[in-house]
């Protein structure tokens, strides 16, 4: 597997994922044009995506997805909550492209494992990928609560993406209004670098290859205080892997594992 954060944060995100057989987009939260240009910097033309995969109909994840697909013959693959709920953002896609997930699929040569997570949309997934020569990788963008099905999604991976989206005490004291600070540390809402810090250590093994630090609060967090927040964690129970935090302007550089 090969993969690139193209970006991600409140403003848009989207991840590039491929194997020997498929490229995929994980998100298309950014306008067509931006994604085009972020998949050209790290070699990529657009034309090759094989299908776009949508977590959650919330516009910085599905901003571009309509766009693309109508553009470059790309096929769709959502929940139909997610699509009834985000219709008018999508608009009209051909019917053969527009494929709705309700339970494990390959693509390629690869196993996508959907699951379910809470967050304050129609219906909110996280995807577990597997592919058939051994690789595995588990995305999980917006997520209010780390529940028993999450934990089991990122089981022995090689590669976790993972959303660390507010500090605490920046939370509180920033600009928000106060429902707007309830709804992001609820159940629903998104996870705090505090909680994932504990879920990257609970989830730790031997073979764990790197860490993303996934859709990131500009007014709540800061890159400094996340990673702090996830590497003292680790470091105190002897754990040392590789950590990166996704920018909202910056592509990762392409990873192979």
């Amino acid at each position: 597997m090969r993969l690139s954060v193209l970006g991600s944060g409140s403003r848009g995100n989207s991840i590039f994922l491929e194997t020997d057989s498929i490229k995929l987009l994980i998100d298309a939260g950014f306008s067509g044009k931006k994604i085009e240009e972020q998949l050209k910097q790290i070699g990529v033309d657009i034309c090759g995506i094989d299908g776009i995969l949508i977590t959650h109909e919330h516009g910085d994840h599905i901003q571009g997805a309509g766009i693309i697909s109508r553009k470059y013959d790309i096929p769709i693959y959502i929940t139909k909550e997610s699509y009834e709920a985000g219709i008018l953002k999508i608009g009209k896609i051909k019917e053969s492209n527009l494929r709705f997930i309700e339970n494990q699929f390959w693509l390629g040569d690869t196993m996508v494992y959907p699951f379910d997570v809470m967050h304050d949309a129609e219906r909110t997934i996280g995807f577990r990928f597997e592919e058939s020569g051994g690789a595995k990788l588990a995305v999980a963008t917006d997520v209010g609560y780390i529940d028993n099905g999450v934990r089991e999604a990122f089981k022995d991976v090689d590669v976790m993406v993972i959303e660390c989206n507010y500090d605490y005490q920046k939370l509180m004291d920033c600009s928000y209004p106060w429902d707007l600070k309830a709804r992001v540390k609820s159940r629903n809402g998104h996870l705090s670098n505090n909680d994932c810090a504990r879920f990257v250590r609970e989830n730790y093994h031997s073979k764990l290859k790197k860490v993303y630090l996934v859709h990131m609060s500009k007014d709540s967090n800061d890159p400094k205080l996340a990673l702090d927040a996830v590497l003292d964690e680790l470091l105190r129970h002897g754990i040392d892997i590789p950590l990166e935090v996704a920018h909202q302007e910056i592509t990762t550089k392409v990873i192979e594992f």
